[in-house]
């Protein structure tokens, strides 16, 4: 990280004392790489924060506040329109990468796909327009390639756990969705959301994925979730106070469904979401209304977590 850009950038905005805010796999860099002491030789007054950090929804604004910093300096994320008690500086974690090699040798197992909508998350957006150029070019010219402008991310062709409007819109389009970078989190949620084949370009083992068999597995697990809530008598729907996951209208709604169907519901509100602050709770089942990542930690709850809109199907 360019700790002196970073440095001048938070001085042209007049601040002499900040919060960094890092996530979790960039946190020892924080450290290690002399983040935090670097900006203090610039007279720069750095706080790192400990709590984890889960994306921009994810700002502690109000720790700044209260610690007195002017400025809350946010690592690895694009801005997602959040209002926030104080300013915040968004210093963007980009990876450098050409997709072009890997595209060339799956180029075989991508011929029959013709129109193609491509995503990715933000650390490999600059790989999106030399992806769409060579796949035009590819077979004489008679490829469409489409990147949609999302909702909520910054960046066309930029998607979240919580945003494929991207992809979505271009499902009636396109015959496939092509996901370009590292992690199966984000393709598999896109697989989840739309009916035409999502493949994923892993840039760490360099293969072509057709997330349908994970889809599949994905939909019975879920499934079986359903099916186990709706034995369930006692319901905590989950709402957290981050503001960019705070539903609580949601989780209203969704207290108001359970109840109508004969069930008991509470609307539980915490900041992290962790399965100790539910130890002593009398909970059969768990609605999420919060990140959509907690939906695959049943296992660490120890209970079905669905989401409000299986509700109707209880």
């Amino acid at each position: 990280m360019d700790v002196e850009n970073l440095a001048s950038r938070i001085k042209k905005r007049g601040a002499k004392k900040v919060l960094l805010q890092v996530p979790e796999g960039l946190k020892m860099k924080a450290i290690d790489n002399d983040i935090v002491s670097g900006l203090e030789k610039h007279g720069i007054k750095a706080l790192l924060s400990a709590e984890p950090c889960y994306g921009a929804c994810d700002l502690r604004d109000s720790e700044a506040k209260d610690l007195g910093c002017k400025l809350l300096v946010h690592i690895g994320h694009s801005d997602m329109g959040i209002k926030t008690e104080v300013p915040v500086l968004y210093n963007e974690y980009r990876i450098p990468l050409d997709p072009v090699p890997l595209l060339k040798r799956h180029a075989p197992s991508l011929k029959p796909y013709r129109k193609i909508c491509l995503v990715t998350t933000l650390q490999f957006i600059e790989a999106l327009e030399p992806a769409k150029k060579y796949l035009q070019s590819a077979q004489g010219g008679r490829k469409k390639v489409f990147i949609g402008q999302p909702n909520r991310a910054k960046y066309p062709g930029q998607v979240l756990g919580c945003d494929f409007s991207a992809a979505e819109p271009f499902e009636r389009l396109v015959d496939s969705f092509l996901f370009i970078g590292s992690g199966v989190f984000h393709p598999l949620g896109l697989a989840m959301k739309v009916g035409k084949p999502v493949l994923f370009l892993d840039i760490e083992t360099r293969k072509l994925r057709d997330m349908g068999n994970e889809k599949r597995r994905q939909e019975i697990i879920h499934a079986a979730k359903v099916h186990k809530a709706s034995e369930s008598r006692n319901f905590g729907v989950l709402v957290s106070t981050k503001q960019g996951q705070m539903h609580a209208a949601e989780a209203e709604k969704s207290k108001k469904m359970l109840e109508s169907k004969g069930k008991g519901a509470c609307i539980l509100v915490m900041d992290e979401i962790s399965p100790n602050k539910l130890m002593g709770l009398q909970l059969d089942c768990l609605v999420n209304c919060a990140c959509p990542r907690l939906s695959d930690d049943s296992a660490m709850f120890r209970k079905p977590i669905i989401n409000p809109e299986d509700i109707g199907r209880l």
